[in-house]
């Protein structure tokens, strides 16, 4: 799992001969995947072959700290990798269906789902949903705070709030405003680690976010009024 390039598939490849339930060789290979649809397709089975191999009762029984279990983890990285498939898919509803589960079974969200959740919400127009979500997963943090100011953006326009809540969002990170308004470009290669406040942390967001904000119409104009 740590290897890169073409090895890693050849390797998961190996994985699956020494044996065919090898739930990681199949989010791997998802992984490197060359269409959304292959992709969906193999996420897709190694999330059946975990779920069958933990059982229906177990999954049941230990909801809520599953992640703390290192068995579940292939699991849930499937379930994960199958959900963010059918999202590029364009069938997001049901992503949003996968990635709820996945947040029951693990609330404390080792693998980040609400960050990808909150897009998604958003996209089907779940702003009570997506609120809901910004409340219990990121209250203060740069990240949360862009992210409020983006769910009054899609809900109520450029209101007098939505100038107050860039405001606050720019106190802590000023950064983000120059990747969303293309006065600077976001590299190829993304920061391997983030620092809070930090123009790292400002190009992980961007990259993350930056489909979620062009959507909005006459947004640049009112970034650069502001």
């Amino acid at each position: 799992m740590e290897v890169t390039g073409h090895l890693r598939s050849k390797l998961a490849q190996e994985a699956l001969k020494l044996d065919p339930n090898c739930v990681d060789a199949y989010v791997i290979l998802a992984d490197d995947a060359d269409t959304d649809e292959e992709a969906m397709l193999l996420s897709k089975k190694g999330m059946e072959i975990g779920e069958k191999e933990l059982g229906k009762a177990f999954i049941k029984e230990n909801k809520g700290h599953f992640w703390g279990m290192l068995e579940t983890r292939p699991y849930t990285r499937a379930k994960a990798a199958y959900a963010d498939a059918l999202r590029q898919l364009g069938d997001t509803l049901v992503a949003i269906h996968e990635f709820e589960q996945l947040l029951e079974l693990n609330p404390n969200d080792n693998q980040g789902i609400c960050y990808i959740l909150f897009g998604a919400y958003l996209e089907e127009g779940k702003f009570e949903a997506a609120e809901r979500l910004l409340k219990q997963y990121e209250v203060g943090t740069a990240n949360g705070l862009y992210n409020k100011l983006l769910l009054e953006l899609y809900k109520n326009g450029f209101s007098a709030n939505a100038a107050k809540l860039l405001k606050e969002a720019k106190k802590a990170n000023p950064h983000v405003i120059p990747f969303l308004t293309d006065k600077n470009s976001i590299p190829m290669f993304l920061p391997k680690g983030i620092v809070l406040g930090d123009e790292s942390e400002a190009i992980i967001y961007a990259d993350e976010h930056f489909q979620l904000w062009e959507k909005i119409e006459g947004l640049q104009k009112w970034l650069k009024k502001q």
